[in-house]
């Protein structure tokens, strides 16, 4: 559905009248389907509790306030009263004026935040420790229960692969908490991003929260700078000993040391747009898609298993689905666009019909790879013998991806992504909007070069935009 149709006045109007058991059919005369909202209510205070083998989900239900995390220290800001009623705007501006006025940082062993980067049965460890000291259980709870965590950082590189790196790991993580189910970083320069926790849920319901935020941000001015208030922002103060505060250094070096084997490197092209490619009746994404084969068969010479994430929403506590998107049609049409041979055209919308018919499968619960991964979970969970094919060597080659990729079409954003998931691949965070096609690529060093990937990215869809426009 136009996401302008799901924000128009009759169609609030229409779902908003109707009985709640008609309300469907009131959106389907939109264009519009239900989809599971399951998700949603883990949107905002959750936790992620670090225990050992297996952590554990939890959700406060009546959290009234969030954490603010500032120089190293972790603060309290209530944003319901005591009867439920959201607080004046004017209030929350004051807690963080008094928040920014601390102009020191804290001691780079007392940051606990950065313990929430440990492997996660070291932060289960070292969180019994710390919770065993003192109140330090209060003032964890006071951090679990809270609605998200706002984290105030310092001025950013304008630099889009630096500042790439800065928001997704968070230098030594001194002022992150990695557990909450979401956290906005907002720099001293007004650049704001979310990093969000990924266990509880999927980017559906994050970019749902930051296209809702953008809009009303734009469109309503709650605050004028000049206004005053008078307001108190609790301190959350840790008692640590020599022990944890040896734990914090350890934590921080061992993060420092992982975020420095990765690179980012983004590339934004232009000449080439989702309006224009839906004009010569191909699909955006089948598009990027095929510039993301052709340029790492440029670059490496061979074809390899490829991630795409779907959201399976369609279901009842749907998440996601995997669509391969490097397939036949794909191959065949790199090789002709390399060889320059055959109806090159023709080949672009094959891609583009398989590559359709590939994300409904995947969106209608057709795919197979998490079925399979749903019988082998229960085959181990009840001790039952692994079938062979689990354990076969083209099962671990095609469900090793060299190639993980993600969607991020919103107007809302300018550049999404996340790290590699095996040690020479790709984490390839993408968009295809009106104005611009774009990408972020990380990748590890010592592996592969995310810059020549970006590089020859914006090559391969010159290639591509070359190619339509003479259809």
């Amino acid at each position: 559905m136009n996401p302008k149709t799901a924000t128009s006045t009759p169609f609030r109007w229409v779902c908003k009248n109707l009985p709640e058991n008609l309300r469907w059919y009131g959106a389907a005369a939109f264009g519009a389907f239900p989809l599971d909202m399951s998700q949603y209510k883990s949107l905002f205070g959750g936790t992620r509790i670090p225990q050992k083998e297996k952590d554990w989900l939890m959700r406060c239900a009546d959290s009234k306030h969030f954490i603010v995390l500032h120089r190293g220290r972790i603060y309290s800001v209530d944003l319901f009263d005591k009867n439920g009623s959201i607080v004046p705007a004017e209030q929350v501006q004051a807690c963080l004026s008094i928040i920014l006025s601390e102009q020191s940082n804290l001691k780079s062993e007392e940051c606990v935040g950065s313990l929430t980067s440990l492997e996660r049965d070291q932060w289960a460890k070292a969180r019994s420790e710390l919770s065993s000291i003192g109140n330090n259980s209060a003032s964890l709870a006071l951090i679990d229960n809270s609605l998200f965590a706002l984290c105030l950082d310092p001025p950013r590189s304008d630099n889009l692969d630096q500042l790439a790196e800065s928001l997704l790991s968070g230098g030594d993580a001194r002022n992150r908490w990695f557990d909450k189910c979401f956290q906005l970083i907002v720099d001293a320069q007004g650049t704001a991003a979310i990093n969000f926790e990924h266990s509880w849920g999927d980017g559906v319901a994050v970019l749902r929260l930051m296209e809702e935020s953008f809009r009303d941000a734009k469109q309503n001015h709650f605050v004028h700078p000049k206004e005053t208030f008078n307001a108190t922002a609790y301190l959350g103060n840790f008692i640590l000993t020599d022990s944890v505060r040896q734990k914090i250094q350890e934590a921080q070096a061992k993060h420092v040391a992982t975020g420095s084997r990765i690179c980012y490197s983004s590339a934004e092209y232009f000449d080439l747009n989702r309006q224009t490619i839906k004009r010569s009746k191909l699909s955006p994404d089948s598009v990027i898609q095929l510039a993301i084969q052709l340029t790492f068969y440029k670059l490496f010479k061979e074809f390899v298993p490829s991630y795409e994430s779907c959201s399976t929403a369609a279901f009842l506590k749907g998440r996601t689905e995997c669509v391969r998107s490097a397939t036949s049609a794909t191959t065949n049409t790199v090789l002709a666009i390399e060889s320059n041979k055959g109806n090159i055209g023709e080949l672009l919308k094959k891609c583009s019909a398989v590559h359709s018919q590939l994300v409904k499968e995947a969106a209608t619960g057709q795919g197979f790879d998490r079925h399979l991964m749903g019988l082998r979970c229960t085959a181990e969970r009840l001790g039952w013998l692994q079938p062979k094919l689990f354990s076969s060597d083209i099962y671990k080659y095609m469900n090793r991806f060299i190639l993980s990729t993600s969607t991020l079409s919103t107007e809302t954003i300018t550049i999404g992504g996340f790290g590699p998931v095996v040690p020479d691949g790709f984490g390839i965070g993408y968009n295809v909007l009106n104005s611009k096609m774009g990408a972020l690529i990380s990748s590890y060093k010592d592996q592969r070069s995310a810059d020549a990937f970006a590089d020859s990215l914006v090559e391969s869809l010159d290639i591509l935009k070359n190619i339509i426009i003479k259809q």
